[in-house]
């Protein structure tokens, strides 16, 4: 059949754009629809062919980082409104002018009052700054939410909430201070950084520190400078303080850490300083990195001394190398009677394992921390409350795992699922850190009982009163998010030590006789009982 025929309804072909001659169907060419492209459309194909340019255009163009609203993805979560939107107080266009939201507005001219006063700012002179600057503003939010209010109005509205956010912050660094010398200050000393707290309520105080961090009740850090910046305070270091108290780690030992290069907002600076500043990077990472620079710096130092070495020196490290072979190889002989005394079933199904394990890189076959615990992993606390601060050190038949330092309250879970959504959105830090850390600690904490373990070790400081609550809260937390595998380093090596069956069989001789002083004491007594009975047998043989 040529081309341009199909066929008809009795199987033969039928021309269908050509006549009997073969030439052109005048009956379908005069049928035939010429297209034209409309300006619209051509609008439309000049949009999509120009979108990469007016995005990098509009990303250069703004002077300060964008406040995203709560993915859409998020939208239809439970409980979306306890999590994501405010309850006391607005902060931005987003929520601005909600009923509920209605006596918190009441507020915000008194705390602008008493930090303007307080600063030896004139309300003129930071209203022009912010006014002045308001481009800037529009772009940092979405556009239907500021397009609701003129320029007079979004002006105000940041001026009055910067205000608020400052003296709120003020307020609680110097709370303390400022109550014991209540009742013997005069004059203006005594109401300076406590006005706020006469209108709100200790119960409203503490949903007010909840809004301050959530992702669509953000302000963007360039307003906030713009207020402080001229005045009398060293805000900087307040602000330092109050994210620390936020994260309840010693401030002398946080502050430093607190990075504050053009931060997006108060979140995205709570983030920063959970992750150690400048820390962006797992601690995996960064510790290969600074022992590639040790090993450099090392293979330096040993050219410029090896000259220099005497022998005695030489002599020395030659025995410890020794020493250090001899032990490898006491291992190595000790794994082998090992395997040998357990028989071939184990070796099969150890070598099964690890070519299963090769097949499949990315499989994980440890679940929660009591399984890693029966296979001699312990946990220690880094040290530091950084979510990247986790490492892992494999020994001879026990590993320790590292994890950061935690305190578990009510606000535990709306402060991580903000950052979650934080981390989600197009403008965000794109490492992911903080989606990372949950879900390698999903995968370790499945029952209460992983939650006891970790508090016994000093990780997780429980102030909900219930372990079962803080399993609840982090599995809720990391149910449907994605892994990205930050940590991937350290899974894998746990993996590594998790698949020895060695470590399982000593760890769990370990945890059977060695757990407490009665029964450390009872396996020597048979040790001994064992030993003299041999020594009694060998002499009653005739002849010894």
């Amino acid at each position: 059949m040529k081309v341009g025929e199909e066929e008809g309804d009795g199987g033969q072909p039928s021309s269908w754009n050509c006549d009997q001659t073969g030439g052109p169907n005048p009956e379908i060419e005069e049928h035939r629809i010429d297209v034209e492209i409309s300006d619209r459309v051509r609008n439309w194909i000049g949009s999509v062919r120009k979108a990469k340019e007016r995005r990098t255009a509009s990303l250069s163009q703004t002077s300060w980082p964008s406040i995203p609203k709560v993915p859409q993805l998020l939208k239809g979560t439970n409980d979306f409104k306890k999590f994501y939107e405010p309850k006391v107080i607005s902060i931005g266009p987003y929520h601005h002018g909600k009923p509920h939201l209605h006596s918190g507005q009441n507020i915000k001219p008194l705390c602008a009052q008493e930090f303007l006063a307080a600063s030896q700012l004139r309300i003129e002179d930071v209203y022009k700054k912010i006014k002045s600057n308001l481009g800037a503003v529009r772009k940092c939010y979405d556009r239907r939410p500021t397009n609701k209010y003129d320029d007079e109005t979004l002006a105000w509205m940041m001026l009055m909430d910067g205000c608020f956010i400052l003296q709120f912050i003020l307020s609680e660094s110097e709370g303390e201070g400022e109550g014991e010398g209540e009742g013997e200050g005069e004059g203006e000393g005594e109401g300076e950084g406590e006005g706020d707290t006469k209108v709100l309520r200790e119960h409203q105080i503490c949903y007010v520190e909840d809004d301050l961090f959530l992702l669509e009740n953000q302000l963007p850090f360039g307003v906030l400078q713009l207020i402080f910046e001229e005045g009398s305070l060293s805000m900087i270091d307040k602000i330092k303080e109050y994210v620390a108290a936020r994260i309840r780690w010693p401030a002398e030992r946080l502050i430093s850490e607190i990075q504050l290069k053009e931060p997006a907002h108060l979140l995205d600076l709570l983030r920063s300083a959970l992750l150690g500043g400048d820390k962006q990077q797992p601690e995996q990472e960064q510790a290969s990195e600074q022992e590639e620079k040790q090993k450099a710096d090392e293979e330096q130092e040993e050219q410029k001394a090896a000259a220099d070495e005497d022998a005695y020196t030489n002599h020395t490290h030659g025995c410890w190398r020794m020493m250090k072979e001899s032990f490898l190889s006491f291992q190595s002989l000790f794994q082998m009677m090992i395997r040998r005394h357990f028989g071939r079933s184990n070796k099969n199904q150890e070598t099964h394992s690890s070519s299963q394990g090769n097949n499949n890189d990315k499989w994980q076959s440890f679940r929660h921390i009591r399984e890693l615990k029966a296979a001699g992993i312990h946990f220690q606390p880094s040290g530091t409350c950084f979510l990247t601060d986790i490492s892992f050190e494999s020994h001879f038949f026990y590993g320790y795992l590292k994890l950061p330092v935690l305190f578990i309250d009510d606000s535990t879970k709306p402060m991580f699922l903000n950052l979650v959504a934080y981390e989600m959105c197009p403008d965000a830090p794109d490492d992911y850190a903080v989606t990372s850390f949950l879900c390698f600690l999903n995968d370790l904490i499945d029952h209460p009982d992983d939650v006891k373990e970790l508090r016994s070790k000093k990780i997780l400081y429980n102030s909900l009163g219930s372990d079962d609550e803080v399993a609840q809260i982090f599995n809720e937390i990391g149910d449907g998010l994605i892994d990205f595998d930050v940590y991937k380093d350290v899974k894998d090596d746990i993996q590594k030590h998790y698949d020895k069956r060695m470590n399982t069989w000593i760890a769990q001789a370990y945890h059977d006789h060695c757990s407490s002083p009665w029964t450390i004491m009872a396996v020597i007594a048979a040790v001994l009982i064992l030993l003299l009975t041999g020594i009694q047998t060998y002499f009653a043989i005739p002849g010894n």
